[in-house]
């Protein structure tokens, strides 16, 4: 009998990030990858955005797995926000958990998971199931891919890779052999990833900086500043090389690139061996030229670094970017953040100091292109298509090279499928895909701020659009309902709406409306805050547009004695 196998996504299709992909097989679910995605600048007020975990909770104790392929933010850190509500074992690699759990301690996230770490290239049994492992090459330690076994052929999960052949070290090696082990089973469904499948080539050899930053750690004698994603943990690495080639001491720039090497360095004890590490009490007794200052962080947060180190206005007064450095911008911006890039590289340059800006034509993101997703498809010819990670248009040129290869794909078994559509194979009929129905798999994503502790809801960022537009007016008094009177107050503050000084009359209609309703509210049988608040709001926000057009948040705030 056929196993029914069920495939969709939580999140990760046309988008970048967020991702999270459940294969069902007959009552059990395997979910592969859980992560995050940053918001853009519709979403005031929010750190990260996860995927909505409401199917999963549901069905918790059908879970057999959750399975992380690499420690990136997109792979691996939504798990952690929901994971004690629908708990099951934990697959990865003893490099991924380590960054999953120094992350989640950094971001003061209390989790405590059972794990099973598994070696990047092996076999496990999961609910009597084999699963499969394969070591891949990404920018991340140790990342691997995944393949389900089911009676009607495995289902493959690439995640992010690139084909390379010579591995900086045995943590970036491309299992090919492991691959090859695959090739000779029966492949029902390769899920791969899309981000660059619109760029031509092969992703390697243009991934590695070594030799294009190599020169100012051997020909110059200035301090050297070089900025990179701590995601990067492959660049990451490549500095450290040079560091000790070149017998370079390094620096943590701030505190958060100290905690990044510090984790580093418990999941990689090799990570900075053999390299003097810099105190901040010891900085200005180092030559400036034996000395190395990392910039490590996530984002447009480094850039922010970047730019208030250029602008003189840094915490630590005693690093000074000038004519006597060098700096190297190692960080490749995404798409959304390229301007903000290009503004704090144009501050680093009006310092003096020489600048090496590593642009895209030099350097690749360490994403399949167009030869590394047809070297997979080749080896594994699977039966079904599925491209996953990445943008509609990232999606599309994924399936229409698989489409070009004459290895038995075409338009009846390549699928491109939004986040909540089913792919159902029952193994007696062609594959369905079902249309994700109103509130039959939730995919709205959760928004995160602060720590994470508590989830934003689309009520509160709407607050937050009408704050940053049009500003706030509060208005406040102190009553007594037993003696039926304002005893202090009311005072009326605005922020972000009209210059104070200038609006006196406005200030003094608005006081006016909130005394009317308090007073009216004394009249009614119980005083109800709630209802005061309503109308106040109403009145006051119905005057205001009239007055000048504009449409502040209206916070309306009563303190009662008795």
């Amino acid at each position: 009998m056929n196993d029914l196998v069920k495939v969709f996504a939580l999140g990760g299709l046309d988008e970048n990030g967020r991702d999270c992909y459940v294969v069902e097989v007959n009552n059990d679910i395997f979910v592969l990858d859980c992560g995050t995605s940053l918001p853009d600048k519709t979403i005031p007020g929010v750190d990260y955005m996860i995927p909505n975990p409401s199917y999963l909770i549901e069905n918790k104790d059908r879970i057999k797995a959750y399975i992380l392929t690499h420690g990136h933010d997109e792979s691996m850190s939504g798990l952690k926000y929901f994971y004690d509500k629908a708990p099951a074992p934990i697959y990865c690699t003893k490099q991924t958990f380590g960054l999953f759990m120094g992350q989640a301690n950094a971001l003061s996230v209390k989790i405590n998971p059972k794990v099973v770490i598994i070696e990047p290239s092996s076999s496990v049994q999961i609910a009597g199931r084999e699963v499969r492992f394969f070591q891949t090459c990404h920018n991340t330690v140790y990342s691997c891919g995944v393949a389900i076994n089911t009676t009607q052929g495995f289902v493959v999960y690439t995640s992010d890779f690139i084909i390379d052949f010579v591995g900086q070290n045995k943590g970036y090696y491309f299992d090919l052999k492991a691959l090859e082990e695959l090739s000779k089973e029966q492949i029902l469904l390769l899920m791969s990833e899309s981000k660059s499948a619109t760029r031509s080539g092969y992703c390697s050899p243009k991934h590695r900086a070594s030799k294009l930053i190599e020169k100012n750690f051997r020909d110059e004698d200035k301090r050297i500043f070089i900025s990179c994603f701590w995601q990067n943990v492959f660049r990451i690495e490549e500095i450290m090389d040079l560091c000790r080639k070149y017998n370079k001491k390094l620096f943590c720039y701030n505190e958060y690139t100290r905690t990044v090497i510090n984790v580093g360095n418990q999941v990689m004890p090799e990570l900075t061996a053999g390299i003097e590490i810099v105190n901040k009490e010891d900085l200005l007794r180092v030559r400036e030229k034996d000395l190395v200052i990392l910039i490590v962080g996530l984002d447009e947060d480094l850039y922010e670094e970047i730019d208030l180190l250029a602008d003189h206005k840094n915490e630590d007064k005693r690093i000074n970017l000038n004519e006597n450095d060098i700096f190297v911008n190692a960080s490749l911006p995404r798409p959304t953040l390229e301007t903000v890039c290009t503004r704090c590289m144009d501050k680093v340059y009006r310092t003096g100091c020489e600048v090496q800006w590593l642009k895209k034509d030099q350097l690749t993101s360490m994403h399949a292109r167009e030869d590394d997703l047809k070297f997979f498809l080749s080896v594994l010819k699977p039966k079904y298509y599925l491209p996953v990670r990445g943008n509609f248009i990232n999606m599309m040129a994924n399936a229409k090279l698989a489409l070009s290869m004459n290895i038995g794909l075409n338009h009846s078994n390549v699928f491109i499928m939004d986040n909540g559509m089913e792919l159902v194979f029952d193994g007696v009929t062609r594959p369905r895909l079902i249309p994700n129905e109103a509130n039959h798999i939730n995919i709205e994503p959760i928004l995160i701020d602060g720590t994470g502790l508590s989830h934003v809801g689309s009520v509160v960022v709407d607050d937050r659009h009408e704050l940053s537009q049009d500003g706030v007016v509060v208005i406040a008094a102190c009553v007594s309902i037993k003696e039926k009177k304002i005893i202090a107050g009311p005072d009326c503050q605005m922020r972000g709406f009209v210059f104070v000084k200038e609006a006196e009359p406005l200030l003094k209609s608005l006081s006016n409306i909130f005394v009317d309703e308090i007073n009216t509210e004394f009249q009614m049988e119980e005083f109800n805050l709630e209802n005061l608040y309503q109308r106040v709001t109403e009145r006051s926000k119905r005057f205001v547009k009239r007055e000048n057009g504009r449409e502040p948040y209206i916070m309306p705030i009563v303190d009662i004695l008795d």
